[in-house]
């Protein structure tokens, strides 16, 4: 494993690398500040519920200069990143399988590429994004923390336009323009990794293996006629990783696919319907291959056919209904040893279909009220369930500068992802809920204020309160899937409880602009059955009690902007075996807090045929070793229980520079 342990630390870094160890007894992302707002008059939600624009993803400056949608993200209170520097989401301390991302209508089981160093959304394909954390509109379901809606462009121009890109680890086009004049358009735009500079890295490190990525977004919009418009869409995102030790080859690859059909018709003047049909999948494979002998190793994946009707009515004053209906057909194969046919597994069909209905109520001047219900009904293994959501959310405020919001919603999610204790490598497996395991199921209640005034500055403060059933995880000393047991014998179900309150002040008019973002919270799991930690509540992985964040962005002159971004978390809570190698005590050991300082540097200039960029940034500006990747390592047993661990730092300091160019 040394090899591979070599590949995690330089993945993506062509520059040293940072460790340092401490034992048991010692007991974030680059942003540009731009305007983020709540969708007013969309309906799409209430407390929580916020936009993320375009120019925003575009114009942050990120890890080796590759702007990426869900470090943007990372920056907003309540959701947090995990592992250091790296693109999951964790939002109001639920898991990464808690969010639900929706392209286009669509979800998407994203993995990232690099080991999710970046996520797989490439910035020029995004139109914009909405993340929802606290109340939910009934339109909405699926996972029990967050939906992430991401709308890609829709061209609509009259002529051909684009950019294309070169960075230190990939290069990137975009593309967009008429394909008949009024009638349709095209948008397309792809990334991929420089394969060979990495694999000349691995050569001169005398490591024999290699990495590779891309993503592609496709889209064809065809406005059929004054009422009618189809969309047709396409997403693919790949990964493989390999490497050689001893004759023996190890390979791993991952990937999501998405392909849709979108629908949207204008009835009357008062309604309108959004139909769309898909195919999404995923799918993960690691194999490994000894010189004269046949590969082994371990397959897993998931295939989803999607139906949504939406349908919004505005008939009647005061009201804004919208009601639907949505069916999701997913295709798990949670298990698959091919080097082993005792042990293989073939697929579990599981059927997923809601229906919803809501109405946001202007009861009176300053006072409204957004009311739905979505009822779920889920069938995999042979087994049914019904399970009624509701949702509301008040909005009270005479002055429009200031508004109270109460919310409450339900969410039930159908599905779990189960992830190694120890491993970061993708061997995340997908799969159902049956008759012994069965639904996650989330109460959130939450309680804002926000305030704006002067010019341009807004100060919020949100209050939420969740608890949680059907928490999945793997049982004590069980570190990944078991050869000789099927993956329900190895989890464990349990409840949670998550808490906390967020802060947020920002001015966004200015030469100067900027936010501070402050996040207060504890989530915590508890296994009734004692098959974890005893039966006794303990800290959930990605428990974080502290999160700050400070954004300044400034103006130097015509073309020129600076942008600085501080981040700190406390230390999040792993588990380490005690002396005897069991991990019978769940969250023993928090991790020394993190915090990073990004440096950016961008200049624009207008040019003859489009427009020119060049973005220059600094990434952990005083070269901070917070802890990357964690290496439990075997103690002394005469030194008492317990272990030592490694904490290994694979983001140091890191200059970049990118360039891109618009035509």
């Amino acid at each position: 494993m040394k090899n591979l342990t070599y590949i995690i630390v330089i993945i993506g870094i062509w520059i040293p690398i940072g460790i340092e160890a401490q034992t048991k007894r010692d007991t974030s992302i680059v942003i540009k500040e731009s305007i983020i707002s709540e969708r007013k008059g969309s309906g799409s939600g209430g407390a929580g519920s916020i936009v993320i624009p375009a120019d925003m993803i575009k114009n942050a400056p990120a890890l080796l200069g590759e702007p990426d949608i869900l470090k943007t993200i990372q920056l907003l209170p309540g959701i947090q990143a995990g592992t250091e520097g790296l693109s999951g989401m964790y939002v109001r301390g639920g898991g990464s399988d808690e969010n639900l991302i929706l392209l286009d209508g669509v979800p998407i089981y994203c993995q990232g590429h690099l080991l999710g160093l970046f996520s797989p959304f490439q910035s020029e394909a995004v139109h914009e994004a909405v993340i929802h954390k606290g109340s939910f509109p009934a339109r909405l379901g699926g996972r029990a923390s967050s939906v992430l809606e991401i709308n890609t462009t829709n061209s609509g121009s009259k002529k051909a336009s684009g950019c294309y890109g070169l960075g230190i680890v990939s290069d990137k086009f975009h593309l967009e323009g008429p394909i008949a004049e009024s009638k349709a358009s095209y948008s397309v735009s792809g990334r991929g990794m420089h394969t060979l500079l990495m694999d000349g890295l691995f050569r001169i490190l005398k490591i024999p293996g290699n990495f590779w990525f891309h993503d592609l977004h496709t889209k064809v919009s065809v406005q059929v006629n004054n009422r009618n418009s189809l969309n047709i869409s396409g997403f693919t995102s790949k990964d493989k990783l390999y490497y050689k030790e001893d004759e023996e080859k190890t390979d791993f690859k991952w990937g999501t696919t998405m392909a849709a059909l979108d629908w949207k018709r204008r009835w009357s003047g008062d309604l309108s319907s959004d139909i769309i049909f898909a195919w999404s999948g995923y799918s993960m494979d690691t194999g490994i291959k000894a010189k004269g002998a046949s590969r082994e190793g371990y397959r897993a994946g998931l295939g989803d056919l999607v139906a949504k009707a939406d349908l919004v009515f505005n008939g009647m004053a005061g009201h804004g209904v919208r009601f639907g209906i949505e069916a999701i057909r997913h295709e798990f194969n949670p298990e698959s040893d091919f080097g082993n046919k005792e042990t293989g597994k073939t697929s579990v069909t599981g059927f997923e279909s809601a229906i919803y209905a809501g109405d946001k109520i202007i009861l009176a001047e300053g006072f409204s009220v957004e009311a739905g219900l979505r009822m779920v009904f889920s069938s995999s293994g042979g087994n049914a369930r019904i399970i009624p959501e509701p949702r509301l959310t008040a909005i009270i405020g005479n002055n429009p500068t200031a508004k109270l919001k109460a919310s409450y919603s339900r969410v039930s999610q159908h599905i779990h992802q189960l992830s190694s204790t120890v491993a970061i490598l993708p061997v995340d497996l997908i799969v159902p809920v049956t008759k012994s395991i069965g639904p996650m199921i989330s109460d959130q209640v939450s309680l804002g204020l926000s305030h704006e005034y002067g010019k341009g500055w807004e100060i919020s403060a949100e209050g939420y309160w969740k608890r949680m059933k059907g928490v999945l995880e793997y049982k004590d000393d069980v570190i990944f899937i078991d050869d000789f047991k099927t993956w329900e014998e190895d989890v464990a179900a349990g409840i949670g409880r998550s808490y906390g309150i967020e802060l947020f002040i920002r001015k966004s008019v200015g030469k100067t602009t900027g936010w501070l973002g402050y996040t207060l919270s504890k989530s915590e799991r508890r296994f009734p059955d004692k098959s974890i930690s005893g039966g006794e509540w303990f800290p959930c992985r990605y428990d974080c009690r502290h999160s700050l964040t400070a954004v300044i962005e400034q103006t130097l002159g015509p073309g020129w902007t600076a942008s600085a971004t501080w981040t700190y978390s406390s230390g999040g809570a792993i588990t380490l075996p005690d002396a005897d190698g069991n991990m019978s005590h769940r969250g023993n050991y928090r991790l020394p807090p993190s915090h990073r300082l990004d440096l950016g540097l961008t200049h624009r200039k207008e040019k003859r045929n489009g427009e020119r960029l060049w973005s220059l940034g600094v990434y952990n500006a005083y070269n901070r070793k917070n802890p990357n990747l964690v290496i439990p390592v075997a103690g002394d047993a005469d030194d008492g229980p317990g272990s030592s661990i490694k904490m290994i730092s694979f983001l140091p300091v890191i200059p970049s520079v990118a360039y891109t160019r618009a035509f």
